[in-house]
């Protein structure tokens, strides 16, 4: 599991990918205290993403824990 939140600051959107709940609101926080607004909060279980290396596109694991799981 992970959590994701898009923050729009100075303009720009942030994203915050978190594994641990903890993490996610003290970066949350720091955010909000520099005038940060939360656009968006997700939770995601289980999910893969995609990454193109050498043009070519492969599956990894979006968290270090699913990525040890993975190898054995």
């Amino acid at each position: 599991m992970f959590l994701v939140s898009y923050v729009w600051l100075h303009n720009q959107i942030h994203a915050v990918i978190s594994e641990s709940v903890q993490t996610h609101n003290q970066a949350l926080g720091k955010l909000k205290q520099q005038g940060g607004t939360v656009l968006e909060n997700e939770c995601k279980n289980n999910t893969l993403g995609s990454v193109i290396v050498n043009g070519k596109k492969s599956v990894w694991p979006l968290t270090k824990s699913e990525g040890l799981k993975a190898n054995g």
